[in-house]
């Protein structure tokens, strides 16, 4: 009985549901529009993320203190509307949504803007530590850290395993009693390994990240869908694939699997 090849012709597009890939703008500029949104989730528009943007300084704005995030003025030298234009890219690429809250149309952080903002809160996060600890500066309390995203919180903790760094035991010991069970265990077990990490060599440690990335790591609730640029196929963005984390990002994989294993096997 003959069995067939299954087939790697590239779906009719236009049946075919577009997914975001990767930045559709300079990537210093797809990260500021998305750290500004984050100060204005769920209770500003599109306008004042573009006002954000833009440097305004109009009374609401500064009273809410919107001045004080670091993506504000980003887009100084550009108008307004040359800044609405910008938000609007990243809206139409599926990073941004608006929602309605009534009349008022909310800017929303879809599921792809979500999983690389939530990196990149924990990126800043761990530079903020590493800052306060190079100028000796012991923070007073750790409550701004409780009541986070859990996903966002557990992703800092991983970057912090990570690091290797026994230097940020003290803070993290400082956390601890604050917070909600889980994130307490996670904690301690963070604690745990960097005070491994100098009798495990490199295999080890790395089976040990690998590991810790299972509870750390949290996937999206909803499935972070993308769509495959070498046969055009949907497929699962895999959340633990070490590869897609660089030094500034998360990074969608242009391919799927299997495209990337076919890619892989040729240049063997």
């Amino acid at each position: 009985m003959s069995t067939q090849k299954k087939s790697r012709r590239k779906p009719n597009r236009k049946q075919t549901t577009a997914y975001p890939l990767n930045t559709p703008l300079p990537r210093p500029e797809f990260l500021a529009i998305l750290q500004a949104a984050d100060e204005i989730i769920a209770a500003g528009g599109r306008t004042l993320l573009a006002k954000i943007l833009k440097g305004s300084k109009e009374k609401k704005l500064l009273e809410l203190g919107l001045d004080h995030t670091p993506a504000y003025g980003f887009y100084r030298e550009l108008t307004m509307e040359q800044t609405l234009e910008k938000v609007d890219v990243l809206i139409e690429a599926g990073y941004l949504k608006t929602e309605l809250s009534g009349k008022l149309p909310l800017i929303e952080f879809t599921v792809y803007g979500w999983t690389v903002r939530r990196e990149r809160r924990a990126e800043e996060l761990l530079r903020e530590w590493e800052n306060w600890l190079d100028q000796g500066i012991t923070p007073v309390s750790m409550e701004y850290l409780k009541d986070r995203n859990r996903g966002m919180i557990l992703m800092f903790l991983f970057k912090i395993l990570c690091s290797g760094a026994r230097k940020y035991i003290p803070f993290l010991q400082q956390w601890q009693p604050i917070e909600f069970r889980k994130v307490q265990a996670e904690i301690r077990q963070v604690i745990a390994d960097l005070n491994e990490r100098e009798r495990l060599v490199e295999m080890e440690w790395h089976e040990l990240l690998r590991e810790r990335a299972q509870s750390l790591i949290v996937r999206s609730r909803d499935p972070v869908l993308l769509q495959c640029a070498e046969c055009g196929y949907p497929y699962v963005f895999d959340h633990l694939d070490f590869s897609c984390y660089r030094a500034d990002g998360i990074y969608f994989p242009e391919k799927c699997p299997d495209c990337r294993h076919q890619e892989e096997s040729l240049h063997e």
